[in-house]
């Protein structure tokens, strides 16, 4: 717990809870700096917040409230269903009881703590666990799905039902990063008399408690770094994500029985089914940042080893085949007509969506300019040709596509045509791949015939798009 890291640090009941009382304590006010507190707000808003003052001269934190939003407890509610549902019983209804929900309560409001202490998200914290650890019973009842409360890990989506993992193997808990940054961030040094003279002796503690992996810090700010990632857990994306896939289907299986509620309508199955899509889509976010991607392990000059690492080749590959299998194959497991004929939702949309955020991640001007840049330091990295080409494979060179292929194959040739459009060009050569990419597209699909109607309008369609996209007039 908390109390217990600070009183590592040398400090003993530095911290309590207690309900305000004006009686015993007159002088007692939210508008008191000397008054921190967890502030309850009647609202329909879903967060939760650990905001804090702090003076600028010595980073002391001088009061911080917690905003507890009423609603919360609908985030708290969705996430559990979609994430935890196929380990346990207790969230596959749409009203949880009071013990859970105060335990996710419990959660959150911990995880505001540490803010409130001045502990950032550590969203690499999960990546130093491996992922068949998450599958250990014996494992995560000792050391938890992810080192630190402060990671977006939410809960443990890789347990599988024959696993019987429990819910300390299922929830997060304050872990081995938050312990050992509470005691960095509030142990005192009284042979130092100044903050400059124990710089070296905190640079080298540091140094020294890197060599447990599990108290590694990844920034929540890193656009390129698969490690750290919201909402992810294990050390490996593709294997995680397969796992959390198989438990969205258990889930879509069951979905209307555990969102019926008597006498209402269907409003809770298409919210729900909304959450199962969204989740689906983390999943494939977390994978697709693997792509063009970039490692960064802050050192000083006194540790070995380089900063900034481009994601090996085999690990790119490995998300290209996970996204063609999962992503750029139709998910039908997803389409449920029953489902759709009782919320309206549609599967066209629904699909179309999913792949669509893939395609604007992988094919942006970041992340294709990254990739470029990283060609030039390791000409064995994943290369933008390399990349096209698995794209083609997996998109343009599928024959006979049905509405939802041809959806794709139209997103992904607009996407490409944005690349060479002037206003997005660069002085880098990925405007010139996308334009030859798109010529050798062009070629392929002039020559392709089809006896299916609405597939020969289609190539036509999209060669035309090219043409004009080729030679606007």
């Amino acid at each position: 717990t908390v109390p217990k890291a600070l009183e590592k640090a040398g400090f003993k009941n530095a911290l309590y809870a207690k309900v305000p009382d004006t009686k015993v304590d007159p002088e007692w006010s939210l508008e008191d700096a000397r008054f921190s507190a967890i502030v309850y707000k009647p609202s329909d808003v879903p967060n939760a917040s650990g905001p804090s003052i702090s003076d600028p001269r010595t980073g002391e934190i001088m009061e911080s409230h917690i905003n507890w939003y009423h609603n919360v407890m609908m985030l708290l509610r969705n996430w559990y269903f979609v994430q935890a549902s196929p380990n346990d019983e207790r969230a596959r209804k749409i009203e949880f009881d009071d013990k859970l929900m105060g335990e996710l309560i419990r959660f959150v409001s911990s995880h505001e703590v540490g803010h409130t202490l001045g502990l950032r998200h550590n969203f690499g914290s999960s990546s130093t666990v491996p992922v068949e650890k998450l599958r250990d019973k014996k494992w995560l009842e000792k050391n938890g799905h992810t080192p630190s409360i402060m990671d977006y890990a939410r809960f443990n989506y890789v347990a599988q039902p024959e696993d019987n993992i429990g819910e300390s193997g299922i929830m997060p808990r304050i872990g081995d990063y938050d312990n050992w940054a509470i005691e960095w961030g509030y142990r005192r040094f009284y042979q130092y008399n100044a903050p400059n003279l124990e710089k070296e002796y905190l640079n080298n503690w540091v140094i020294k408690n890197l060599k447990n992996e599990r108290l590694w810090f990844g920034t929540e700010t890193n656009p390129f770094d698969p490690r750290s990632q919201s909402e992810q857990v294990g050390d490996n994306a593709m294997i995680a994500s397969a796992y959390g896939i198989k438990n969205l289907k258990r889930i879509i299986d069951n979905l209307e029985k555990w969102t019926k509620t008597p006498n209402e309508d269907y409003d809770n199955l298409g919210m729900m089914y909304d959450q199962v899509t969204t989740q689906f889509r983390r999943y494939a976010g977390h994978v697709s940042k693997y792509i063009g991607g970039q490692m960064e392990t802050p050192k000083t000059a006194e540790q070995s080893g380089v900063v900034y690492e481009v994601v090996a080749k085999k690990d790119q590959k490995e998300a290209m085949k996970f996204l063609e299998e999962n992503i750029f194959t139709t998910p039908q497991w997803l389409l449920k007509k029953e489902i759709f004929e009782k919320t309206g939702k549609t599967p066209i949309k629904t699909v179309e969506d999913i792949q669509n955020g893939v395609l604007a991640r992988i094919l942006s001007p970041m992340v294709l300019n990254n990739m470029y840049q990283m060609e030039a330091i390791d000409p064995n990295t994943y290369t933008t040709v390399e990349l096209f080409s698995d794209l083609n494979a997996s998109i343009i060179k599928k024959e006979n596509p049905d509405v939802y292929g041809r959806n794709l194959q139209r997103n992904y040739v607009d996407n490409l045509i944005k690349l060479i459009e002037v206003k997005n060009s660069d002085r880098s050569d990925v405007s010139a791949i996308a334009r030859g990419n798109l010529v050798m597209i062009k070629k392929d699909l002039s020559g392709r015939a089809d006896s299916n109607t609405v597939n020969k309008y289609h190539y036509e369609d999209l060669v035309f798009r090219i043409e004009k996209a080729l030679d606007p007039k």
